[in-house]
């Protein structure tokens, strides 16, 4: 089961507003921080399909919003055994415990800085350990059992690492201007203490790298110098993250604990679908009933791509534009909306007729169960 969060804010007023109890400003994952917001949790099976959401208000944090889920999931499914799988963003000693105590099992991506897990986890991987290597998912897996028993299994991506790599020129670009910085202020350029700490926050804030850099600043005094230890953990950390189970490997083996993590992924895919494809943002409605329920018609709407999207997929119809690829509900739909009903009066006679269907419309149609036998004949009353 994964569980992932997502934000959609509204358009119009940003006063407060008694009759939508949920609108409120809050960390908005649209990039729109002026505009008040709700939050939106969504459970989907390991294959991406929305089997429950839930509104939150839009100042509620992440990791607050789990145990209700599970307690909700719990009371309303006769469920068996369950796997959680979630991001980072959900971890806290209280959802674990609330993990356990709901008889859930878990997989979790640790934090990759400042938690102890991920930390203990590089450390106790070296050359010599084992790596399974996960082709499908173009990964590699070694695991670790820490020192509280907690299963850890650190991954190493490609992708991931070519990412890192340029960490190097970011560095290299903020000692740059820290340089130049450092030589306004022995020019005697910039004194004040304070204007110093800004121009160096100015240049550390958004690099990306500003915990790299240790920057000591007083009246016309300036100094930087590299924070060797982190430095040293950006080095293990290279590449890799780190996954946190509950699963035995007798239960689950490594590449199958990789595999549940990935599906997260699907999560985010209908997320993306909800935002883009059909139009969850932004909200434009004035009542706490009606955001509620544009909410739940997305939702709805979204299971209905994902299931077309699997027949699709089940029927091995390739996108004419990209043969590595299933044809899309998105693309599918296009297409169908291609097709066209004209009703003609000729001599006082009603004719219907239906646009000739292409082989792809035709594919599509027949994937999804729609009889069109009687298509493409012109009906004379």
């Amino acid at each position: 089961m994964c569980y992932d969060l997502t934000s959609t804010y509204f358009e119009g007023s940003a006063r407060p507003s008694d009759r939508v109890v949920s609108r409120a400003f809050g960390y908005s994952r649209d990039h729109r921080s002026d505009r008040p917001q709700i939050v939106i949790g969504l459970l989907c099976t390991s294959d991406g399909i929305p089997i429950a959401h839930h509104v939150f208000a839009g100042n509620t944090n992440d990791a607050s919003t789990l145990p209700a889920v599970l307690a909700d999931l719990a009371e309303r499914f006769a469920v068996g055994r369950i796997c959680v799988v979630a991001d980072r963003g959900l971890i806290s000693s209280d959802n674990l415990a609330a993990v356990a105590g709901a008889g859930f099992d878990h997989v979790l991506v640790a934090r990759l800085r400042r938690d102890h897990a991920t930390a203990e986890a590089l450390g106790a991987i070296d050359d010599d350990t084992a790596w399974v290597k996960i082709p499908q998912h173009r990964r590699r897996a070694a695991e670790a059992v820490l020192a509280d028993g907690t299963r850890a299994i650190v991954i190493a991506a490609d992708a991931r690492a070519q990412r890192d790599a340029n960490r190097t020129a970011e560095i290299a670009a903020a000692e740059a201007e820290l340089l130049a910085l450092e030589r306004r202020v022995r020019d005697g350029r910039l004194k004040d203490p304070a204007k110093i700490r800004r121009a160096a926050q100015r240049i550390l804030g958004p690099s990306g790298v500003g915990r790299l850099f240790d920057v000591e600043t007083g009246p016309g005094r300036f100094l930087y110098h590299h924070n060797d230890h982190a430095l040293a953990y950006e080095e293990l950390l290279a590449g890799r993250y780190v996954l946190t189970t509950s699963l035995t490997p007798a239960e689950a083996h490594t590449a199958q604990v990789v595999a549940a993590y990935r599906q997260l992924a699907n999560t985010e895919t209908r997320f993306r679908v909800l935002n883009d494809f059909l139009h969850l943002r932004p909200v434009r409605h004035w009542t706490e009933k009606r955001v509620r329920g544009h909410v739940a018609v997305c939702v709805y709407a979204a299971v209905i791509e994902t299931l077309i999207n699997h027949v699709l997929a089940t029927a091995d119809i390739r996108d004419p534009d990209n043969d590595h690829q299933h044809l899309s509900a998105a693309r599918a739909l296009r297409e169908l909306n291609r097709i066209r009903r004209y009703h003609l009066t000729a001599n006082g006679r009603q004719i219907q007729l239906t646009t000739r269907r292409t082989p792809l419309q035709t594919q599509a149609l027949t994937a999804i169960g729609t009889d069109t036998r009687t298509w493409n004949k012109a009906n004379i009353t």
